[in-house]
Parts: structure tokens; C-alpha cells; sequence
């Protein structure tokens, strides 16, 4: 594990430190041992539990191991059902949105009507673009220096 998540861990043993009696008795022993053996030993979190707001200074792996075992261990099975549900709407929500935002066929689709808006608008507006190639004429190197030569020859004369 790297250094973030074990501080994580680290973090989360402190606030089942600060926990009541009756809650650290659901949790199995063998998980609360592998938050133990996967913990920063050498890492104190900084945790204000006096603070109305101290959930606010937990790292988000943190939240999410707390909610995990929330999900699992402390809530009954109908309210963990639930929470369940919620977060299986979730993920099909979010692999809804992004099929839609990666999806092929919507993007090129996507680009032809950004053609059409941007042909409309000139349109609309009655501006008729005025779009003309323009030649330019590049005189090659050789020619510009005997005309450099020329020129001063003329010059001098």
C-alpha cells in the first residue's frame, strides 16, 4: 500500500479510537487487525474531534473506508439493502453519462451540428464571409540576392 493510503488507514483507527463501545462491537476483529497491520505506524493524525466540522480534516480514502464499514458492519441489513441500491443507481448513472459523453456515434453527430450552428449563425446575421485565396508570390533566394546586386549597381551609377 502507499504512504496516502495507509495514512488513511491511520486516520480511520483514530476515529474508531473516538468511537462508542457499542458500534466497535460490530466491526469482525480480523478487519479492524487488517486496518492494524495496513496502518502508518509512524504517522499521528491531526484530527480536532471537538470541532464541529472535523470530518472536514479526514482524507477521502479515509471517508471512504468509514463509509465502507458504516455500509457494512454498523447499519441494519434493510437500511445496508438500501445504501446498496443508492450506490448500484449511482454507478449505472454515471456509466450512462459517460457512454453518452464518449460515445461515437454522438460525437461526430456533435461535430456535424457544430458545422450547421456555425453555418446558421452566419446566416442569421446576414454577413456573407469574404473568403478569397490570396496569392503569394515568393521570390526564391538566388533571385533576391542578383536583384540586391543589381539594385546597388543601379544605385551607384
Amino acid at each position: 500500500m502507499n504512504d496516502l493510503n495507509k495514512r488513511a488507514i491511520s486516520e480511520v483507527i483514530e476515529v474508531l479510537h473516538h468511537t462508542d463501545n457499542k458500534i466497535l462491537i460490530k466491526i469482525p476483529q480480523n478487519f479492524i487487525k487488517f486496518l492494524y497491520e495496513n496502518s502508518d505506524n509512524n504517522y499521528i493524525p491531526n484530527i480536532d474531534f471537538y470541532s464541529q466540522n472535523w470530518e472536514d480534516s479526514l482524507q477521502e480514502d479515509a471517508k471512504a473506508i468509514l463509509a465502507l464499514i458504516y455500509r457494512d458492519y454498523i447499519v441494519s441489513k434493510d437500511e445496508r439493502n438500501k445504501l446498496l441500491e443508492i450506490e448500484e443507481n449511482d454507478r449505472i448513472r454515471k456509466e450512462k453519462e459517460l457512454e453518452e459523453k464518449y460515445n461515437i456515434d454522438n460525437i461526430f453527430n456533435k461535430r456535424k451540428d457544430e458545422k450547421n450552428v456555425s453555418n446558421q449563425t452566419t446566416e442569421e446575421c446576414d454577413i456573407k464571409p469574404n473568403v478569397q485565396l490570396v496569392e503569394v508570390k515568393q521570390i526564391s533566394w538566388y533571385k533576391k540576392i542578383i536583384n540586391k546586386i543589381l539594385n546597388f549597381f543601379r544605385r551607384n551609377s
